[in-house]
């Protein structure tokens, strides 16, 4: 994984909150920040996506129409609406 340089700055109580965590956890500040910024995004790693994929393929789900998906929706919101008279 190739790596680009960035310069943060943290108020010193972060900072103290950051390098008490990368002990405890036995990682370096950066890669505490990197994990970070890569859950709050969204980010994942090729692998990370490979892995979630194989994981839906192997659910075996039917697949049908928008048409289709739109009834079975409409049809449960007919049905919640009975339930409730």
């Amino acid at each position: 994984m190739g790596l680009k340089k960035a310069t943060l700055l943290f108020d010193e109580e972060v900072y103290e909150k950051l390098r008490e965590k990368s002990s405890i956890d036995n990682v370096s500040i950066g890669e505490l920040v990197r994990e970070a910024v890569a859950a709050y995004y969204g980010i994942k790693s090729k692998e990370e996506k490979l892995e979630a994929l194989n994981k839906l393929k192997s659910m075996n789900l039917s697949v049908t129409s928008p048409e289709n998906i739109e009834e079975e929706i409409l049809k449960g919101r007919e049905a919640d609406w009975e339930n409730d008279e």
